[in-house]
């Protein structure tokens, strides 16, 4: 669970996010939303604890498993599949359990005992920690990302960017965290892997935050959602799925503009009925005591909301192609 009290962003002097409070618990599907720039990502760093707020606390209880944008790895020669099985710490019991192997095959006498005893204990080791099954696993989560095995036997500094970046992934989903923030993470999947990943994060039994573009995703997965207005510098929390958000916020919008229209009339008329009443010096104080009332009308409205500018594209009509492209 990550608990958000009172939080405030920054992006330099400009402020992204003010005094915003919200949780994420087991079983929320949170899709994150709002225009680029607003702090999305920024949000989900301080979430992971790799970024702090400028005001504000974050609790974390359980695991987090944080997929950046440009995920970095501190070591780019440890082999894929050993940087898919660190997220559970199989990778140095699997290399030591290796090394032990050698020893068996080339020690004599003593040595040779001692890499035995040392192997039985690794084994065990590895059993605990899920054994074979977690690095089938891991292997099923890989394949399914487009990390084939020849992959997966590479180092990462010979990978693309998109193939690090699937491992990382893959290392997260493995991980089995009890929070996941995920930013953007169908960013170099084919169509086959993220239909595998939508079907992976329906059943996923922890909490998540997910940030993406992919609407079918978002539309599939999520049970929250959490707009992030950067024009008021403010998170709206909708309790509900994607298209239900659409139709709600649309419907919250109409609602606003309705009862500031109704508020700056009921005020404009007020003032007026007070600006009469001045002219006489036994109704000041009545007239006074409008002006307050009109004031406090307005003030206990919400600030107007500016609708972003969206730029209207149109392309031309593309020449008909051959029938061998």
């Amino acid at each position: 669970m990550i608990t958000a009290s009172g939080i405030e962003l920054r992006a330099g002097a400009r402020i992204l996010i003010e005094n915003a409070s919200f949780r994420i618990a087991k079983g929320d599907r949170i899709g994150l939303v709002g225009r680029n720039g607003a702090g999305k990502t920024t949000l989900t760093k301080c979430l992971a604890g790799e970024g702090v707020p400028a005001a504000g606390t974050i609790a974390r209880s359980g695991d987090v498993g944080y997929l950046p944008q440009d995920p970095r790895t501190g070591d780019l020669d440890v082999l894929a599949r050993d940087r898919i099985l660190s997220a559970r710490e199989l990778d140095s019991v699997l290399r030591k359990m290796r090394e032990n192997e050698e020893r068996m095959a080339n020690g004599k006498g003593a040595t040779r005992e001692k890499a035995m005893k040392k192997y039985e204990r690794l084994e065990t080791e590895f059993l605990t920690k899920g054994g074979y099954a977690a690095e089938a696993e891991a292997a099923t989560i890989a394949a399914a990302l487009g990390l084939p095995d020849r992959v997966l036997g590479q180092p990462l500094h010979t990978l693309s960017g998109g193939q690090r970046r699937r491992v990382e992934l893959a290392r997260i989903l493995f991980s089995d965290a009890d929070t996941l923030l995920l930013d953007e993470p169908t960013n170099h999947l084919d169509a086959d892997s993220i239909v595998w990943l939508r079907d992976y994060l329906k059943t996923y039994r922890g909490g998540f935050i997910v940030i993406s573009h992919d609407v079918d995703l978002v539309e599939t997965v999520v049970n929250k959602v959490f707009y992030l207005d950067a024009n008021r510098s403010q998170i709206d929390i909708y309790n509900m799925g994607w298209k239900l958000y659409q139709q709600q916020r649309e419907a919250d919008e109409k609602r606003r503009k309705r009862e500031r229209q109704n508020a700056e009339k009921k005020a404009a008329a007020l003032n007026s009925q007070a600006d009469k009443m001045r002219a006489k010096a036994t109704k000041t104080v009545a007239a006074q005591n409008m002006a307050r009332r009109a004031e406090r009308l307005l003030s206990g409205l919400e600030a107007v909301r500016v609708s972003d500018k969206v730029a209207k594209l149109r392309f031309p009509e593309p020449a008909p192609c051959g029938k061998t492209p």
